[in-house]
């Protein structure tokens, strides 16, 4: 039987990622720490722009290259952060004063942006927390580490239950939130988280920094104290470049 000359050949777009990582390895692009863009690599492999693209995701799925918005593709340089979304949450992490970030960043440096308002909530936040035609407080965060956005959260609390605390204030102090709501009577006794994942808006690329080409992961945890209560709705969006989630819990 003849063999096709055809089967097992590689598509284009794996030969282009093969040659793009051999040259990464071989320290090519060290000196910028950037590859070449779309266009020059489309006329260098004398390959279609979208071929080009999926060689790149390749080299992103293998956490070898990044993109940033607006300025290219780079050599990955910043490790992904490590969210442990059980250990995080836990009681013997903001019960003993620690933030919950610093779970995540492991020593690694951090930064925040803090806006706190009072505020009509969206529909579906005042449904969740059970204040349709109340005020809510607002505690809109961005946060930073290594000069890099990598999460926006904005958490909502019903007014009523935390007027005159610390979440009302730029610094909640040793704990956080959660810490706060403890110490009058409504700590969280238990969680739940939402996830999705899609691509940005224009406005959340330009927030997290990120291209519209960059997933985000859509986190929204609703935490409830010893009587069920909703006590707070955070909805999180993290740069999917920057993240690795973890679930650890028993069988």
């Amino acid at each position: 039987m003849v063999k096709d000359p055809a089967q097992g050949k590689k598509p284009r777009y794996v030969e282009i990622a093969d040659e793009l990582r051999a040259r990464i390895e071989a320290g090519d692009y060290a000196k910028t720490g950037k590859l070449p863009s779309e266009r020059v690599l489309t006329e260098e492999f004398d390959a279609a722009r979208n071929t080009v693209r999926d060689a790149l995701q390749l080299l992103r799925v293998d956490d070898l290259i990044e993109s940033r918005g607006g300025s290219g593709v780079y050599l990955r340089s910043f490790r992904r952060i490590p969210r442990d979304a059980v250990e995080r949450l836990s009681r013997k992490q903001w019960g003993t004063g620690r933030a919950i970030w610093d779970k995540d960043l492991q020593g690694r440096d951090r930064n925040e942006d803090v806006k706190v308002f009072k505020t009509d909530p969206p529909e579906h936040v005042a449904r969740t927390l059970g204040v349709r035609g109340q005020e809510v407080w607002c505690r809109d965060k961005l946060y930073r580490s290594e000069n890099r956005v990598v999460q926006q959260s904005v958490a909502w609390y019903p007014a009523d239950l935390v007027e005159g605390t610390a979440i009302t204030e730029q610094n909640t102090g040793p704990g956080g939130a959660y810490a706060r709501l403890d110490e009058i009577g409504h700590g969280p006794a238990r969680y739940s988280e939402e996830i999705e994942v899609r691509l940005p808006l224009s406005a959340e690329s330009k927030t997290l920094g990120i291209t519209m080409s960059t997933p985000i992961i859509l986190i929204v945890r609703t935490a409830y104290d010893s009587e069920d209560r909703p006590v707070e709705v955070n909805e999180m969006k993290l740069d999917s470049d920057s993240y690795r989630l973890i679930y650890k819990f028993p069988s």
